[in-house]
């Protein structure tokens, strides 16, 4: 049983908690996907597999830049550095307009913990690691023969995979998770060359919000052991990326054809 911000949590509230939070995240891709199924009645789809790689920049003015925290002379600064995510993506495309993508994602996100006083200041670092899976509608818009420009929002369901725990002589932090598994809200911009042969080509732009707080920070500085200041701050884990994605030619998926399969299986 650990204690965190003066309340004790045991292993059993925590997975209720956590269970929950899949239980909400996966009603709200339910939802998302049935809006746009009412919108689909195409009799031709397509399936596209591709890769992707996304540098993580930190942006002040999408809250995405330092928190800093003060009491009583000392001073705590987390700042986000370069971080990276990359994975698979799978998209559907129900029209030439109108698609869906998923996949799977390994996202790091690095910072800085700085701290300092009158007379000390300390620098220290730590990263934060999960596993995303993200679900996104897409809309197009052809703007030459082969070049499409699109954008997108969906829903993202995040699993972190451990608490943090850094320290030094003069110093402790401990980052307590908010849940393993969290979610977020998800936005994309991007502009995609399609070839004959050589599949999709993609660059674009992504921000993550998550819907609360990823990470409950606990900052100690101990000067000495008569003497110490505790401070909490909240990680709020929202990021910037710069998207490169490609693409393998896409493989067609015939509504006719599957129906006709279902129906001698039943015969």
């Amino acid at each position: 049983m650990k204690s965190f911000n003066g309340t004790r949590m045991t292993r059993g509230v925590r997975i209720k908690a956590d269970i929950k939070s899949v239980q909400i995240c996966f009603i709200r891709v339910i939802c998302v996907l049935s809006l746009l199924t009412n919108f689909v009645h195409a009799q031709e789809r397509t399936v596209t597999v591709g890769l992707q790689a996304k540098p993580i920049f930190p942006v002040k003015f999408l809250k995405t830049g330092e928190q800093t925290i003060s009491q009583n002379g000392v001073d705590f600064t987390i700042t986000p550095k370069l971080g990276y995510s990359g994975g698979m993506v799978i998209r559907w495309g129900f029209t030439n307009t109108v698609s869906l993508e998923t996949g799977i994602n390994y996202v790091k996100r690095n910072y800085d913990l700085d701290f300092k006083t009158d007379t000390f200041q300390g620098k220290s670092d730590f990263g934060v690691v999960n596993y995303q899976i993200p679900v996104s509608a897409l809309v197009f818009i052809r703007l030459t023969n082969r070049l499409y420009m699109n954008a997108s929002a969906g829903l993202s369901l995040d699993m972190f995979v451990s608490d943090i725990h850094t320290f030094s002589t003069y110093f402790n932090n401990y980052s307590q998770r908010n849940g393993v598994f969290q979610s977020g809200v998800l936005a994309n911009l991007g502009w995609e060359y399609r070839t004959v042969k050589s599949g999709y080509f993609y660059i674009g732009a992504s921000f993550q919000r998550p819907f609360a707080q990823i990470y409950n920070s606990s900052l100690t500085y101990e000067p000495s052991k008569s003497n110490n200041e505790n401070l909490m701050m909240k990680l709020n884990g929202s990021y910037l990326t710069f998207d490169v994605r490609y693409f393998f030619n896409p493989l067609p998926v015939n509504k006719k054809i599957k129906k006709l399969k279902s129906e001698k299986v039943r015969e």
